[in-house]
């Protein structure tokens, strides 16, 4: 699957050994991982705030593995309007991408805006689908 993964999942994935953190190693290890320069700046500038100085290391790895693996779209949040701006990056992401599911902790910030073949998935939608 070509996936786009919303900051907040990377945030998560980094706080807890959970849910999240095996969506992303499912994510680089089985599909491909659609980013762009927005994408990357938004993980880098989160994992910079204090709050986060307890698993920032964990975190850079992360965003620094997703880096790596990931496939540059040339998308622009300008390509969409959501009710959160900073939300807009990841769906122009997937369009432009032509990702098959955005995966987000916050499916509410996109409702109604998906095209037919773009699927919003939580983390657990994602791996129960995935199994």
């Amino acid at each position: 699957m070509r996936l786009v993964i919303d900051c907040n999942v990377v945030v998560s994935a980094a706080l807890t050994p959970g849910t999240s953190r095996r969506v992303v190693i499912e994510a680089v290890r089985a599909h491909t991982i659609l980013i762009c320069a927005e994408i990357v700046s938004e993980y880098r500038l989160v994992a910079a705030r204090p709050k986060f100085r307890s698993c920032r290391h964990i975190l850079d790895e992360i965003i620094s593995t997703i880096e790596a693996v990931g496939v540059e779209v040339p998308a622009s949040a300008t390509q969409v309007v959501l009710p959160d701006p900073d939300d807009a990056i990841y769906l122009a992401t997937a369009v432009v991408g032509r990702a098959d599911a955005l995966i987000t902790g916050n499916t509410r910030h996109f409702t109604g805006h998906l095209g037919d073949d773009l699927q919003l998935l939580t983390p657990r939608q994602f791996l129960d689908r995935d199994r």
